[in-house]
């Protein structure tokens, strides 16, 4: 590999599955130098982005099994395969494993507030996150009972930071107090090895219980009113490089904000509105739903409607579909539905047929996780990034 230029050789690297590049840091020193490098760990997890199903795995939370998390290969998606039980540093007897967020090939899993850590399942090294000293918002003057409680959370990448960051917001609602909301945020940066107060919450987080990631925010469905059904719901993003909470503007046609979800396609922030047919006094109906994609963070007029999703006609009829990520030709995308099935919708055909999986799991949450050798920051980290990648090999 000496007569080839540097520049090619690394270009030919940056292609390759993780599996294979740390097989190749055993060839020769040099290789190595350069694998490890960071500029090679960018231009590496840039290609997976542009093409992130060549090294892409989904990340299965089984609702009901005590050993919950399950892996699929993306790359394997077009046949039948059954998903495999992901072995995990967080695996223990008592309880299921949290996924509380999947980030640039980095996953945050938790088992509770006191065990939980980063993980990088390409390089199976992982990072124990320190206690987060979170004080639980005291009732406030006047509440009555127990009121509404709750914490919720998150993990994103600060791009101009270059750092990962794990949010936990802890939130009391007692609707007869002043101030009837009260909050605490907290952010955990892994560069500098600290949690960190930052702006409460002035909004009650109705949706999106870890946070939907993009644009260097994570977003929520929230409302001012959490006592009242009628109120309307409101995108904030909390930005990760200046911990503030921001409201974050609907498309100009979304109509009335009530039905709506979030999710994230392709590193694009999408909004799911869902349109609903009234059969009878007590029942709904889902009609369709319209998934809506920010092409340009921060920009309303960049809100475009991407497509709408129609029952199958015939067939079960879902309550819920989230958008997963393109296929190889970027001409289908994978769907989740009802926590239960796949789904691939045709961007051509404007259809949905079901996806080739095993019916294992009941019910379950994906998340994607892109194949990467993004390290954990660190003194002490780094050798131990090095020492597991390794073990590995």
């Amino acid at each position: 590999m000496s007569d080839i230029p540097p520049e090619i050789l690394s270009d030919i690297l940056s292609r390759l599955p993780v599996k294979s590049l740390l097989r190749f840091r055993c060839v020769s020193k040099s290789i190595k130098t350069l694998i490890d490098s960071p500029e090679f760990i960018e231009a590496h997890l840039k290609n997976q982005v542009l093409k992130p199903n060549s090294d892409m795995k989904l990340i299965l939370k089984a609702h009901i099994d005590a050993d919950n998390l399950f892996s699929l290969d993306f790359t394997s998606m077009a046949s039948t395969q059954i998903p495999r039980e992901l072995a995990h540093p967080l695996k223990h007897l008592y309880g299921p494993t949290q996924v509380l967020g999947s980030c640039r090939g980095l996953v945050l899993i938790s088992n509770n507030m006191n065990d939980n850590g980063v993980w990088n399942p390409s390089t199976k090294v992982f990072r124990k996150l320190p206690f987060c000293h979170i004080n639980p918002p005291r009732k406030p003057l006047g509440g009555q009972g127990p009121g509404l409680a709750q914490i919720r959370g998150g993990f994103g990448y600060d791009r101009l930071a270059d750092d990962y960051k794990v949010v936990t917001i802890a939130q009391l609602y007692h609707p007869d107090a002043e101030p009837s909301l009260v909050s605490e945020t907290m952010v955990f940066s892994l560069k500098l090895d600290v949690w960190k107060k930052v702006q409460d919450c002035p909004y009650w987080l109705l949706k999106e219980d870890n946070g939907a990631c993009a644009g260097g925010a994570l977003h929520w469905l929230v409302t001012k009113e959490p006592s009242a059904w009628w109120s309307p719901l409101i995108l904030v993003g909390l930005n990760l490089q200046n911990g503030t909470f921001q409201e974050v503007e609907y498309p100009e046609n979304l109509g009335n904000p009530l039905q709506i979800n979030l999710a994230v396609l392709g590193e694009c922030l999408c909004l799911l509105k869902g349109h609903l047919t009234c059969s009878n006094a007590k029942n709904h109906v889902l009609d369709r739903i319209d998934v809506w994609m920010m092409k340009d963070y921060g920009v309303k007029e960049s809100w475009v409607k991407l497509f709408s999703v129609e029952q199958l006609e015939g067939r079960q009829h879902f309550r819920h579909l989230r958008p997963i990520t393109y296929s190889v030709t970027g001409k289908e995308i994978l769907m989740e539905m009802d926590n239960r099935k796949f789904l691939w919708y045709s961007l051509e055909r404007k259809s949905l047929k079901y996806a080739k999986m095993s019916s294992k799991l009941d019910t379950f949450e994906s998340v994607v996780c892109l194949g990467s050798l993004v390290p954990l920051y660190g003194g002490r980290n780094e050798k131990d990034r090095k020492k597991g990648i390794e073990q590995r090999e």
